[in-house]
């Protein structure tokens, strides 16, 4: 019996484990938010950061274990991602001050969890979607804190490159996919026109359509030199 398979947990030893912790956090938020733990003025503001930082990180850490352990557990990924993702924005924000990612971290982490679903197993292709948007979420978050750049570009070719990944996935080959050029074709067009001005927009756009007209008639000639 090899280790992995001697630590595995059933789902029902997992949903004790997970809920039991997720139990005890919920019962340390109420505690503190009704200042129980502050009556006697025993634990200053600043081991309450260390706790949480802690607390987070190691929850997090505990269901990637779990993932390790038993690769069909893909949803631990999305928990586990967020918790250490939300550990180490809470260490950014309370301990390095001034440091200006922070929101970019949290967001970024929850792409990774997504990203990872994916990778651990192609058929879930939806998790594509929510991992590219978050990814670009936090690209943009990260630009805005320190650049005065205008980020709606960015922000929509983001998202036409996620769908165009899906489009791109795998499952493309079994003719699943396809679709989603039709998003991603829409939201590069956004992207174009948020980031270009009037006149550049007219530059960029007359040789698209010239490409566009030529590949039309390309396939057209295409089409029917197959029928015949």
């Amino acid at each position: 019996m090899s280790e992995r398979e001697r630590f595995s947990f059933t789902s029902s030893d997992m949903r004790l484990i997970w809920g039991g912790v997720l139990i005890l956090l919920g019962l340390g938020f109420l505690l503190q938010n009704l200042g129980i733990f502050d009556i006697f003025g025993l634990i200053p503001e600043s081991l309450w950061t260390v706790f949480w930082i802690g607390a987070f990180g190691s929850a997090g850490a505990l269901f990637l274990v779990g993932l390790w352990l038993n690769r069909e557990n893909w949803w631990m990924a999305i928990p586990g991602f967020m918790l250490l993702g939300l550990s180490a924005t809470i260490f950014t924000d309370e301990i390095l001050t001034g440091f200006p990612f922070s929101g970019s971290i949290f967001l970024g982490s929850i792409s990774l969890a997504f990203i990872t679903v994916y990778v651990m197993n192609r058929e879930h292709w939806w998790a594509i979607i929510p991992g590219g948007v978050l990814f670009t979420l936090s690209v943009v978050a990260g630009l805005d804190e320190v650049s005065g750049w205008e980020t709606g570009g960015i922000f929509f070719f983001g998202l036409a490159a996620t769908f165009a990944l899906v489009a791109l996935s795998p499952a493309t080959a079994r003719g699943k996919m396809t679709w989603a050029w039709i998003p991603a074709g829409v939201l590069f067009a956004l992207a174009v026109v948020t980031t270009a001005s009037v006149e550049g927009l007219i530059n960029i756009l007359w040789p698209l359509v010239l490409v566009a007209v030529g590949g039309a008639l390309l396939y057209r000639n295409y089409l029917r030199t197959g029928k015949e």
